[in-house]
């Protein structure tokens, strides 16, 4: 799991976790601990945002930010 900090089970950012990098692995997680995922997949209209900091809270490379629209042609 992407955010093992003490070798326990991932967690949320909410509960002490650094957060997962995918919401399958978020998925994943909830389903183990409670029988069922509760967050969703991604919907158009959504906003995904990702950003690494440094411990100063600088960001790293950046930010990637992608708002998920339907492809049309």
């Amino acid at each position: 799991v992407s955010n093992k900090l003490d070798g326990g089970p991932g967690k949320p950012v909410s509960a002490g976790g650094a957060g997962y990098s995918c919401i399958a692995e978020l998925r994943m997680i909830e389903t183990i601990v409670s029988g069922e995922p509760k967050t969703p997949f991604l919907r158009f209209g959504d906003t995904v945002r990702i950003e690494m900091k440094d411990k100063a809270g600088h960001s790293i490379f950046g930010a990637i930010e992608q708002k998920v629209e339907k492809y049309e042609r």
